[in-house]
């Protein structure tokens, strides 16, 4: 690969530009070692293997996380910072989320940003108890948010029929004296964007917590 030395280093390099042009599943070894024109026996000189790769690229994507609220913002503004500023990455790397739910912490820079978003929330002036829950419901929100969107946009690259409009053209089919509610408000339910639904999912979380506060 032009520019990158078969090292730890470009190996990680390489596997981070794979996971953002095709997705984290197209993280072979086999994919790297085209990358380096060498054979993937060569790469075993760097990495152990594929997981212990996956867990680096994944370490590396977190350091990519920096929300940006000022300082002196409350802590609503902080947490949904955070929210907005993982989602923004995790989305520039396809199947990294999913990879998250399932297999836990990469490295250290996963617990960086616990402590990114635990801190806020302290600020908030929420107990440890608080702040733990708290802080399960911003991550889980926002990864699965991410996988179910990940997963999405792979549908419509591999042309599998659309699930929303599918919901949507099944609508013409109920019976809406039996369903009324559901025909009523289907055509829109089944049409909000990811942007929407993330944002509200997550402000309703950020009001849940302030509502503990009063």
């Amino acid at each position: 690969m032009t520019g990158l030395s078969l090292s730890r280093d470009g190996i990680i390099e390489a596997a981070l530009d794979i996971t953002r042009t095709d997705g984290l599943r197209a993280v072979t070894m086999r994919a790297i070692a085209s990358r380096f024109d060498v054979t993937p026996m060569a790469l075993y000189r760097h990495v152990t293997d594929r997981e212990e790769l996956v867990r680096l690229v994944a370490d590396h994507i977190g350091s990519l996380v920096r929300p940006g609220a000022p300082p002196e913002e409350p802590w609503e503004q902080h947490a949904r910072a955070w929210a907005v500023a993982q989602r923004n990455t995790l989305r520039q790397h396809p199947g990294l989320a999913a990879w998250l739910m399932d297999n836990g912490p990469a490295g250290a820079e996963a617990y960086r940003l616990l402590e990114l978003l635990a801190s806020a929330l302290v600020a908030g002036g929420f107990d440890d108890a608080r702040v733990a829950r708290g802080a399960a419901q911003i991550m889980s929100w926002t990864f699965s948010r991410v996988a179910i969107e990940d997963n999405a946009d792979a549908r419509r690259r591999t042309q599998r029929r659309n699930r929303a409009q599918a919901f949507v053209t099944g609508l013409s089919d109920i019976d809406p004296a039996q369903y009324p509610t559901a025909a009523r408000i289907g055509p829109e339910f089944f049409t909000l964007s990811m942007q929407e639904i993330f944002d509200l999912g997550l402000d309703s979380i950020i009001a849940g917590l302030r509502a503990g506060t009063t």
